[in-house]
């Protein structure tokens, strides 16, 4: 920010600084050091710059299923949103690690102590139930996100019917309230500076129709969203596919977007094929044209397959990390066991026999081409199966028989997973690898919704798995702080220390403190054994080498068809 101003202009492509830098500090060059360590190429803003070829139905098969709605607001899932980012679009995108472009917000103005947003809209935009986009409806996505908190502290919801909300919670950060200037214009102001704001501000923030909302209701809203983006809501066949079909009116694209227009395909159908051998399978037969991960038994026939391209990219953000459940009474509340599962994990074996060695092994819950990722966690635990044992020896876990006893109680582990691919063989790995120390470990696969009742409701897990792509280390805050035990802290982890440091670090724009803060983090839980990494996610997308124009975003999580089309 500049010291000589009280408010920074910032606009079209753009470069952010000061205390509203979003992902603050990050810097592209570090970003690309990180990268390139791993034998990844980032991808900076891919478009290509010539007209496309309309028509068309782009079949895109989604490795994993939605999570019972399509409310962007409500959603926890990805894959969810890999469907609403097309119907509803956020205010600004973001293409790299320190880029922001104008989404339904032409510019924007950051107040110096980086508690005011003032966005300045796009004008002649409309809803797909024909109802205009202005700054109500900001207002209203923004309130709905915090309906359910207002609820809960005895006031009276600003917007009703209240939700539920999902990941745009903590996206939304220290949110107050929203004042609208004019139709055009809103100021948002936060109850403290978040430095990640911008960056949060993507697809599971994207603006809703108030009026769709509204006379439909929650329940059907969920199943038929009502947004402003290229594609409007056509059909859902709930575990098999969505279908969106072409919004021939819209014209007001991101001035970042090769094709600001009318999307060239006529249909993006989203289908779900959770089997990653069929899934892939369907790219080279020509069953669908785009799939966002692929069989990485299959990697180098696609590689050497001239039909198809693979777009492989690193993610920033959590990646797939064990939370250890620290407010049970059973033997993970003994850091001595904890320590144990740790040191027993291969985690080089893990990455070959899960991911095939496509990913690579974590030592953070950071992955490493995320800011302030701390390389001296990789010193912290190391594969040494002779040290687990000895250490459950010293905490008095002996041997009896294959598994070990303490005052009488089995050292046995409970991990529910749900029924995907991924997750039942990274638990069946860690299964085998903590049976040869003498631990019990019992999976039990179950339906989604079973799940998350275990998970959230019944508190009945020992062990569980958490991953998530997010554009800054503040991450941490979603998966650690105290705050949010009945969210995504599923580790129950309770660390005064930790939340200090996790609120100074949203709080300042500074990269210097951000790293240091966030490397005091991630050593603390990391030695407190809160969590176990296990691999750094690498995304690995195939699709026809007839389709052109796609663009994999920064977190190598969504896919923006804007300018798309057929060779």
């Amino acid at each position: 920010m500049n010291n000589h101003q009280d408010r920074q202009r910032i606009s079209r492509r753009t470069l952010i600084g000061g205390a509203a830098a979003g992902a603050a500090g990050i810097a592209i060059s570090h970003l690309d050091t990180q990268a390139r360590s791993s034998g990844i190429t980032p991808n900076v803003a891919r478009v290509l710059r010539q007209e496309g070829n309309p028509g068309g139905t782009l079949v895109y098969g989604l490795g994993f299923d939605l999570d019972g709605t399509l409310d962007p607001q409500v959603t926890n899932y990805d894959s969810t949103i890999r469907v609403t980012l097309n119907i509803c679009e956020p205010l600004v995108w973001m293409p790299t690690a320190t880029e922001f472009i104008p989404g339904l917000a032409d510019s924007w103005d950051i107040s110096e102590d980086g508690t005011e947003y003032t966005f300045h809209l796009k004008q002649g935009v409309t809803f797909h139930d024909g109802t205009p986009f202005n700054a109500d409806a900001v207002k209203f996505t923004f309130d709905r996100v915090v309906s359910a908190d207002q609820q809960a502290a005895g006031a009276t919801p600003t917007v009703s019917p209240v939700i539920t909300p999902g990941q745009g919670h903590d996206q939304l950060g220290p949110y107050d309230h929203s004042e609208v200037i004019d139709d055009q214009t809103i100021k948002v102001v936060l109850k403290t500076p978040f430095a990640p704001f911008l960056s949060g501000l993507n697809g599971y923030l994207g603006i809703v129709s108030p009026t769709a909302v509204n006379t439909m209701g929650l329940e059907a809203f969920a199943r038929a969203p009502v947004g402003t983006g290229p594609y409007k809501f056509k059909e859902w066949v709930e575990a098999d596919h969505v279908t969106l079909e072409k919004n021939p009116d819209y014209n007001w694209g991101s001035s970042g977007f090769a094709n600001a227009g009318a999307p060239y395909f006529d249909d993006l159908q989203l289908q779900i094929i959770d089997d990653a051998a069929v899934r892939t399978g369907t790219v080279t037969s020509g069953e669908t044209q785009y799939i966002d991960t692929i069989d990485p038994l299959q990697y180098e026939d696609l590689s050497s397959n001239s039909d198809v391209v693979v777009i492989k990219q690193g993610q920033p953000g959590s990646g797939y990390t064990l939370l250890l459940n620290l407010s049970r009474d059973t033997p993970i509340a003994d850091i001595a066991v904890r320590q144990a599962l740790h040191y027993a994990l291969d985690k080089d074996a893990l990455n070959q026999a899960v991911e095939g060695g496509l990913f690579e092994p974590a030592a953070s819950p950071l992955m490493k081409v995320t800011f302030a990722y701390d390389p001296a966690t990789e010193a912290l635990f190391s594969f040494d199966k002779a040290k687990a044992e000895q250490i459950l020896d010293e905490a008095g876990w002996v041997l009896n028989g294959d598994v070990r006893e303490k005052d009488g109680q089995k050292l046995s582990l409970y991990w529910p997973v749900q029924e995907r691919d991924r997750d039942k063989l990274q638990a069946t790995f860690c299964q085998g690898a903590w049976k040869d120390i003498g631990v019990e470990l019992t999976i039990d696969v179950m339906e989604r919704g079973l799940l998350r009742q275990t998970l959230k409701e019944d508190n009945n897990y020992d062990v569980t798995t958490m991953w998530f792509s997010y554009a800054d280390p503040d991450v941490l805050r979603t998966i650690f702080w105290s705050k949010n035990q009945d969210a995504f802290n599923r580790a129950k982890y309770n660390n005064p220390e930790v939340d200090g440091w996790l609120e100074q670090a949203y709080q300042t724009s500074d990269e210097a403190t951000r790293k240091d803060l966030y490397s005091k983090i991630q050593m603390q839980v990391l030695n407190d054994v809160a969590t176990i990494p296990l691999n750094d996610s690498i995304t690995y997308n195939a699709k026809s080498a007839t389709v052109e124009g796609d663009v994999l975003d920064f977190l190598a999580s969504y896919v923006w068809h804007n300018s798309a089309y057929f060779k």
